[in-house]
């Protein structure tokens, strides 16, 4: 009798306090992945990450087709020896600028690229975080990570809905 009361009590103590807790989680999963290319602003935000490098890569296309204009230019059989090492110092010195100018602009668009996409997750994780609050989901988890769940609440079509209906914020 005495050890049935400590089990009653322990028992009480335990699983009591987390009861309201863990008694009936309500749990939704998204995917992040078809959000993140579905909603307008991704696709706003790609036309002005394109528009604001396009020049530079415009500048880059002109300098590699001025290289190789001057190797073709080599290639002539009428050209004297001292133009002909003109012309290869020329391109040795376009080249080295031709790389430095494209290592520089593939940085820089890779800088742009991820900033973008670190705008727009954390635009989406403020949208899974309005849709949670709304249904009052105490979980939610991207699809990507399970293998297999069952008579769970896909949310996706609703943080999509709200992305759309959000399409004119424009996200800093």
């Amino acid at each position: 009798m005495k050890y049935l009361l400590k089990n009653i009590l322990l028992i009480m103590i335990f699983i009591i306090p987390f009861n309201n807790a863990y008694c009936c989680p309500k749990i939704a999963i998204i995917n992040i992945a078809k959000i993140f290319y579905t909603i307008p602003q991704k696709k706003k935000i790609s036309k002005e990450l394109e528009k604001e490098l396009h020049s530079n890569f415009l500048k880059i296309e002109k300098m590699k087709k001025l290289f190789l204009s001057k190797i073709k230019k080599l290639e002539n059989k009428k050209l004297s020896k001292n133009d002909k090492e003109q012309i290869k110092k020329e391109i040795i010195y376009d080249k080295k600028i031709l790389l430095q100018k494209i290592s520089y602009f593939t940085k820089k668009n890779n800088q742009k690229q991820e900033q973008a996409r670190n705008k727009i997750l954390i635009f989406i994780y403020n949208l899974i975080n309005i849709i949670a609050e709304k249904g009052k989901y105490n979980l939610v988890l991207d699809t990507s990570n399970i293998a297999y769940i069952k008579n769970v609440k896909d949310i996706t079509n609703d943080i999509i809905d709200l992305a759309n209906e959000q399409n004119n914020v424009l996200i800093i």
